[in-house]
């Protein structure tokens, strides 16, 4: 039996009620949880609250498997929605591990915090940024070499998608190691 794919999404927390996630990046992250369980796959993300919880809601309640690696040491920490949750201890150095965990990425929203996880996702990670979220999905395009490298030699590419449908699908394909036949990544006939 072959082992379900892990994609991790990042993206904008809740943890400032003066700068609470906007309902369109609630749903659009729900949406993306409900989508890569219906896919099969299980969805790992950071395990606390905004776009981590919207997404750990999306999948649960399409009956899908959700891990949280925390930054701290109690799990009581995590969403109500966190089947597993993995305590690290390791405040924001956490967000290696949670990238790393994934096969692949989707980035909703986010600010510094998801920016980290982004840099630390990139070269080793295919990433698919969710643009029409605001924050850092928004705007990453405008600021990377070419709209789709975070560094000059072009060592990896940024993938990006319009709706929640088109990231899973996309962060699946790559997961799987399909490079998309319009990506950057795949040699020209």
């Amino acid at each position: 039996m072959p082992r379900p794919l892990l994609i991790t999404v990042i993206g904008k927390s809740a943890r400032d009620p003066r700068d609470p996630v906007p309902p369109h990046v609630v749903a659009a992250a729900e949406d993306v949880g409900r989508l890569i369980a219906a896919a099969g796959a299980v969805v790992v993300s950071g395990g606390l609250s905004g776009v981590m919880e919207a997404v750990s809601r999306g999948a649960k309640n399409a009956g899908g498997l959700v891990v949280g690696i925390l930054p701290g040491f109690d799990k009581r920490d995590a969403n109500d929605y966190v089947d597993i949750a993995i305590t690290t201890g390791m405040g924001w150095m956490r967000n290696t591990l949670n990238v790393r965990a994934g096969d692949a990425v989707i980035m909703i929203s986010g600010g510094v915090g998801t920016l980290n996880e982004l840099t630390a996702a990139y070269e080793d990670k295919p990433t698919v940024v969710l643009e029409g979220t605001g924050g850092w999905s928004d705007r990453i395009r405008d600021i990377a070499y070419g709209g789709v490298h975070l560094d000059e030699a072009g060592h990896a590419t940024l993938h990006f998608a319009r709706s929640p449908e088109e990231a899973v699908r996309l962060a699946l394909r790559l997961a799987r190691g399909d490079v998309p036949s319009d990506s950057p990544d795949r040699p020209s006939d």
